[in-house]
């Protein structure tokens, strides 16, 4: 049998065994990164520097394009709201660690053990951290393992900055974590979640979602600057001061602090001899930069969610069909975003859990992770219309209504719901338990610790008349079993009654009336 550091060796390289005893960003070769600032590059961002800030992305240089996304995603409310409804959507579903198909008792407990590490994390913080790969187009988690006697499990993994990482130069599709070297160092195996999220194709430096957000965010602040500016100038009346030919310098100079004032103040005082003017504040068209604004958002809204509708930012003359078509064009997003999040939680978590602990050494035979984004109907219109479908012949199998209703089927022997009892049709009736005279007297007369006789005369009538009524249900079930249509069974019902058997329901019936009357006259005698 493989030892278990053999194994871990063998499946995970060798400096698989350094992660399980410390994190990687503790080493002192990359101790500088925790001490580094940002510097948000969104200060004085034009084309140029956009550009510039893009190529050198392309080329490992990953550090001010991390940089710009960080920011973008702060100062614009628009994507900022976005991208968290697009993660948060993902991080609000229940979630599932199930062992693989046909599988043996090992890889159950691995799965047992694997739910039981996930209930003490938190999982929506999870991710929603893995989330951030949407825009940057890629995530990386630092593990801390735990040790319980001989079993390795996981804490709560920690997002790192994606300012920290780099692209290796003779691989686009390797990050390394940024030392002094010029390659970077390689990511310790087990010690790393790292997520790759294709929310566009491309390899690591374009993937990212915010290389398509980056021109939009851009021009919608030109657009914004230019607004205020055109508002600041245009929004307020020119004002014009004018004093005599034989002014000094100081009196034009105090006329200049009084128009000044009055801008800003409405309020001041000029020489004698003096006098203000105020002229008609020019117009100046703003739906030119409105409209620049507009497409910025919906372009945003589009490349985010899908659409528009789901945003806050489609036109007046939405309708609720098209909303429900974007809304369903969001809902595939989300269901990709999920998919992608188990994955990579598979991979970097479950699969080397099971395989410390349980020697599971293939990835497909390792727990699965699953985000239930299942979409079930409401439960009043499938209420409604499921039975008239089944009445038209519809063979719908048991399983399908559970998905479509969200209800869980019950396990072998779990307690379940059950339909409310029908009514007898003899529950107006009383029926004493013995000779109606001498039982329902003794019950009037008795001890009050014993069964009320109304209660004993419904027991029995219920349990004598449906006895009675059992031969008429066989004969009218083996009818319906016989007939093709409702208008042959109501013919047949018809030609069935002469022959149904009456003398024992009509038996029942008469000692159920005798006990009514009986009972009533005794009321009436004790005054009740």
């Amino acid at each position: 049998m493989v030892s278990p550091k053999a194994l871990i060796k063998k499946l995970f390289g060798n400096e698989s065994s350094q992660a399980l005893d410390d994190e990687q960003t503790n080493d002192a070769r990359v101790g500088q990164l925790k001490r580094e600032f940002a510097e948000h590059p969104t200060k004085g961002l034009n084309p140029h520097k956009l550009y510039q800030i893009l190529e050198s992305a392309e080329q490992g240089d990953l550090k001010a394009q991390s940089e710009l996304f960080d920011d973008m995603e702060e100062k614009d409310p628009q994507i900022g709201a976005d991208l968290g409804k697009r993660r948060q959507l993902s991080a609000e579903r229940e979630w599932q660690i199930v062992p693989p198909d046909g599988a043996d008792a090992r890889e159950k407990k691995a799965a047992e053990q694997a739910a039981e590490v996930f209930s003490g994390i938190e999982v929506e913080d999870l991710i929603l951290d893995l989330g951030t790969g949407i825009g940057h187009g890629w995530a990386n988690l630092e593990l801390a393992w735990g040790r319980d006697g001989a079993m390795r499990y996981i804490e709560q993994p920690t997002l790192r900055p994606h300012s920290w990482f780099r692209l290796h130069p003779d691989d686009q599709n390797c990050i390394t974590l940024r030392d002094m070297s010029a390659t970077g160092a390689e990511l310790w195996p087990l010690g790393w979640i790292q997520h790759r999220h294709r929310a566009k194709a491309g390899y690591v430096a374009r993937m990212g979602l915010h290389r398509m957000l980056a021109w939009p965010y851009l021009f919608q602040n030109y657009a914004l600057g230019d607004l205020a500016q055109l508002l600041e100038i245009y929004g307020m009346p020119a004002r014009i001061g004018k004093y005599p030919k034989n002014a000094t310098d100081k009196e034009k100079a105090t006329l200049l602090r009084a128009v000044v004032s009055l801008g800003q103040n409405a309020a001041g005082i000029i020489p004698d001899g003096m006098s203000l003017e105020f002229l008609e504040a020019a117009s100046g068209r703003a739906d030119v930069y409105k409209a620049m604004m507009d497409w910025c958002e919906r372009a945003k809204a589009k490349a985010i969610l899908g659409g528009t509708l789901t945003s806050g930012t489609g036109e007046g003359t939405n309708t609720n069909a098209l909303g429900n078509v974007h809304e369903r064009g969001q809902m595939s997003l989300i269901k990709s975003d999920a998919r992608q999040y188990a994955g990579s939680i598979g991979k970097n978590i479950l699969w080397p859990m099971a395989a410390l602990n349980f020697g599971i050494e293939k990835p497909s035979r390792a727990p699965r992770f699953y985000l239930d984004t299942g979409e079930t109907e409401d439960l009043e219109r499938l209420s409604k219309s499921l039975p008239t479908i089944v009445d038209m012949g519809a063979r719908i199998p048991m399983w399908w209504f559970h998905e479509k209703s969200g209800i869980p089927k019950a396990a072998e022997g779990e307690e379940v719901l059950m339909p409310k009892a029908a009514p007898s049709p003899f529950g107006a009736l009383r029926l004493a338990q013995s000779a109606p005279h001498k039982r329902i007297a003794a019950l009037r007369l008795g001890d009050s610790d014993e069964p009320d006789a109304a209660d004993l005369q419904r027991e029995r009538l219920q349990r004598e008349g449906d006895a009675a009524l059992e031969p008429w249900v066989e004969h009218i079930r083996a009818l319906v079993d016989e007939v093709e249509s409702l208008d042959e069974l109501r013919d047949r019902l018809v030609e069935l009654a002469p022959d149904l058997p009456v003398e024992d329901f009509a038996e029942v019936m008469t000692e159920a009336l005798a006990a009514a009357h009986v009972a009533g006259r005794y009321d009436i005698i004790e005054g009740v």
